[in-house]
């Protein structure tokens, strides 16, 4: 069927011939100020914050003596404590709740809106620490950890979603990694939050592991509060509502331009005819935009996605920031806890480095140079920590400590921030939300079995487990060279081209 053009209300003829005339510049649509799209792509990637602090405080709160006094569901040799199965259920019960909130996003946004549903997870966090705070029993802290992760997992969805649909294409990936920054920033906030309050408060004292809890219903009240002051996705007052005037608004707010600016005219136009387009297509040829039929390649695209995502969190770095503090306690650290703020330190100084260098490289060049660099350090570390195990001393703590630290710092470059890149800007908007959100949920997944098998694996194979996660980076490699398309500063409406040409 050949192309419709269509003219919205608001929208002069010249505007829509410009959106129709073939464009091959990936920068189109870079002008304006750059300043208010920076501010509201921080503002949104509060959400990351919240993301982070969860991963900084889980961690170590399980292994706090309060809570292990409070909630422990066995003794060994008369002390209290958890099998290694609860202590994993504890920690993955999120990863599930995530699952759940992926699912639940494609319910929530297009009746909603990004910002209601980011609004909505802040409240459900906010509801599953009240939950913790208040609990007796583990089963009444696992409620709230499901509630915590339904949560993380709509902000994963959401939040990379909107900047993407509200950043110009040459700065997309750079505004992105803004909410990988604020989540390694969380992930300190969380680290020195456990390291004081462990130190501060008695070990009967449930207050050790509750003032994390109260710290974080502030955080989610902030995302809460801010969602507020950003524009609405563009995108979605035309999918959605077909208002092309709010849409109109909301491109000339993230850019700092008039309502009837000529760049801000063209580029609605530009998604009003793409978008009707898609409806054209629906009317007649509605499995052409379903996922297992859709072309060119939607269900290849949603496989694609899936295993970046999974890939990511396979990668072996929740094997350091969920059990960091208990890895290195076996080694005789006399303070553990120092830990996870050594490596927080570490995250958050290479999240910065990759907002420098992630527009200024190819999107595939630098995953695989990820993957390998993971692959090298991992390998690493399990051979130094088994050979050294019957002989541990401060050396060896130190090279296995700075094995750690390299692995973080590829991580936070590489993986941790360009996978949500490249599943951001793999979509056309027809399938966007509904793709992004079964990626997200799988993701999740993943993340809630891997949680959940490896205390118990660990106690079996101890340092060995890397072997798994080696496996996993080397995977990654080769998923990145054969599937994974190079999406570097591509507006959005052009993503189709890349799969029509492979």
């Amino acid at each position: 069927m050949s192309e419709i053009s269509f003219v919205p209300i608001g929208l002069p003829e010249e505007s829509r011939r410009k959106a129709d005339e073939p464009d091959d510049s990936p920068d189109q649509d870079d002008m304006g100020s750059t300043w208010p799209i920076i501010i509201f792509s921080s503002i949104i990637a509060t959400g990351g914050l919240i993301f982070g602090y969860d991963i900084g405080t889980i961690g170590g709160m399980i292994d706090m003596p309060a809570f292990i006094h409070t909630f422990g569901d066995h003794r060994i040799d008369g002390q209290i404590a958890f099998h290694s199965i609860t202590k994993g259920a504890l920690i993955g019960i999120s990863s599930l709740g995530g699952f759940i909130g992926g699912i639940l996003s494609i319910s929530l946004i297009t009746p909603f809106g990004l910002r209601a549903t980011i609004f909505s997870a802040g409240v459900i966090y906010a509801v599953g620490n009240l939950v913790t705070i208040t609990a007796s029993v583990w089963i009444q802290v696992m409620f709230g950890r499901a509630f915590n992760g339904m949560a993380n997992g709509i902000i994963c969805v959401t939040c990379p979603m909107l900047i993407s649909e509200l950043a110009p294409a040459s700065m997309r990936g750079g505004m992105i990694c803004i909410q990988q920054l604020l989540t390694t920033v969380g992930i300190q906030i969380g680290a020195i939050t456990m390291y004081f309050s462990q130190s501060l408060f008695d070990n009967t004292n449930t207050l050790q592991f509750k003032v994390p809890l109260i710290q974080g219903l502030f955080w989610a009240i902030a995302v809460c509060v801010l969602i507020w002051f950003v524009p609405e996705s563009p995108y979605w007052y035309l999918t959605s509502r077909n208002l092309v005037e709010k849409s109109k608004m909301s491109v000339a707010r993230a850019r700092s331009l008039g309502v009837n600016d000529p760049g801000v005219l063209r580029i609605v136009a530009l998604m009003f005819n793409n978008h009707s387009y898609e409806d054209d297509e629906d009317a007649n040829l509605k499995e052409k935009n379903s996922i297992r039929k859709g072309e060119p390649k939607y269900l290849l695209r949603t496989l694609t996605g899936i295993s970046v995502l999974c890939c990511q969190q396979l990668t072996g770095i929740n094997y350091f920031f969920f059990f960091g503090t208990t890895i290195f306690a076996t080694i005789g650290l006399t303070n553990p806890y120092l830990v996870p703020i050594f490596f927080g330190f570490v995250n958050l100084v290479f999240s910065v480095v990759s907002l420098f260098i992630v527009d200024r490289y190819k999107r595939t060049s630098l995953l695989m140079i990820g993957s390998a660099l993971l692959a090298c350090f991992m390998l690493l570390f399990t051979i130094v920590s088994m050979l050294s195990k019957a002989n541990m001393n401060v050396a060896m703590g130190v090279v296995m400590v700075s094995l750690s630290c390299g692995f973080i710092g590829v991580f936070a470059t590489t993986w941790g921030p360009l996978s949500g890149v490249v599943v951001s800007e793999l979509y056309p908007i027809s399938i966007k939300v509904k793709a992004m959100s079964i990626c997200g949920s799988m993701s999740w997944l993943v993340t809630f079995v891997m949680t959940l098998i490896t205390p118990p694996l660990t106690e079996v194979f101890g340092f060995g487990i890397g072997f798994v996660f080696f496996f996993f980076n080397v995977t990654g490699f080769a998923l990145v060279y054969c599937l994974v398309p190079e999406t570097k500063g591509l507006p959005i409406e052009r993503l189709d081209e890349i799969y029509e040409q492979r």
